[in-house]
C-alpha cells in the first residue's frame, strides 16, 4: 500500500461528483440519476467504505424505518449502494481492489470488487471491469472530488 511521495493518494475522504454507466454498445446511462449523492473513505490503515445513492430518493409515508412500504423499501434500496472492507492497491496494473466486508447488496460480503484508478488533476476516476446488472453488460465510472 506504500505510494511514492510523487503519486496521488488514495488517502482521505471523496465527494462522488457523478456516477455514470456504459452499455456493450458504448451507450452512456445514469443507474441513479444525473444528481447523486456518494463518499468514499480509504484510510491509511488499509480500511475503506463507498455509499453512492440518488439524491431523489422518496422519503417513508411514515417516520419509522420499520414501516415501510415494499415500494418504498424498494426505491430506498434500488436507489442506494454502500460497502465497506478493506482495500488494496495494485500500482503497477493503477487497480484498486477493494474487500468487502459488509455491503447493501449481501451477494457482494467476502468478495472483491476490482477498480481501475486513474487521477485527473483533483479527481480520483474509478472504474469496474463490466459487470452484470438488470441482465446487461454495464461498465461503471465513478468520478470522485477530495473533500479537504
Amino acid at each position: 500500500m506504500a505510494q511514492s511521495h510523487s503519486a496521488p493518494s488514495l488517502l482521505g475522504t471523496w465527494r462522488l461528483v457523478s456516477f455514470e454507466a456504459r452499455d456493450s454498445k458504448g451507450q452512456l446511462q445514469f443507474p441513479l440519476g444525473k444528481q447523486v449523492f456518494g463518499q468514499l473513505f480509504y484510510d491509511a490503515g488499509g480500511n475503506m467504505s463507498a455509499h453512492v445513492m440518488r439524491n431523489d430518493r422518496p422519503l417513508f409515508a411514515a417516520n419509522d424505518p420499520g414501516l415501510g412500504t415494499d415500494a418504498e423499501v424498494r426505491a430506498a434500496f434500488d436507489g442506494h449502494t454502500s460497502y465497506f472492507g478493506t482495500y488494496t492497491i495494485d500500482p503497477a496494473s493503477k487497480t484498486v481492489t477493494h474487500h468487502v466486508r459488509g455491503a447493501s447488496y449481501p451477494n457482494w460480503i467476502g468478495h472483491d470488487q476490482l477498480r481501475q484508478l486513474k487521477f485527473e488533476g483533483a479527481r480520483l476516476l474509478l472504474s469496474s471491469p463490466p459487470i452484470v446488472s438488470g441482465g446487461e453488460s454495464l461498465k461503471y465510472v465513478l468520478t470522485w472530488e477530495r473533500i479537504s
